[in-house]
């Protein structure tokens, strides 16, 4: 499923989500951002580098760093222009100074389970049948 990522209502970038973890509400694809993202990925960086995904875990540094990604709004709405309002937000993974190929990963997570239903119909199934 395809979604738009904004931060402070300005698209940044775009992704091709699928169901991860269908008890949990979470929903992830590769990001492809545009140009725009280039003014928050030294925020997005940041946090990546403090939350254990990059480097070291420090957790005042993180809260920091969450502090600055909550001031951008991150909202993630689908083609169809539904607004999606995980209960436990929206995370990018950003590793474009590591990785060459696949780079960005967006995450939407704790999505109610009415919405995800509806969303991604099959997940259930396919997720009991692992």
């Amino acid at each position: 499923m395809r979604c738009n990522l904004y931060a402070n209502d300005e698209l940044v970038g775009w992704a091709e989500l699928t169901h991860t973890d269908p008890p949990m509400g979470c929903a992830s694809g590769p990001f492809y951002p545009n140009d725009r993202y280039r003014k928050i990925q030294p925020i997005i960086r940041e946090y990546n580098l403090y939350d254990g995904t990059l480097g070291e875990v420090n957790e005042q540094k993180r809260l920091e760093a969450q502090a600055k990604i909550d001031a951008l709004r991150l909202s993630v709405v689908t083609e169809d222009g539904e607004a999606l309002d995980p209960l436990s937000g929206v995370h990018i993974v950003d590793f474009s100074e590591e990785l060459v190929e696949d780079p960005y990963q967006l995450d939407v997570l704790g999505l109610p389970f009415d919405i995800y239903d509806r969303l991604f119909p099959l997940a259930w199934q396919e997720y009991l049948d692992r």
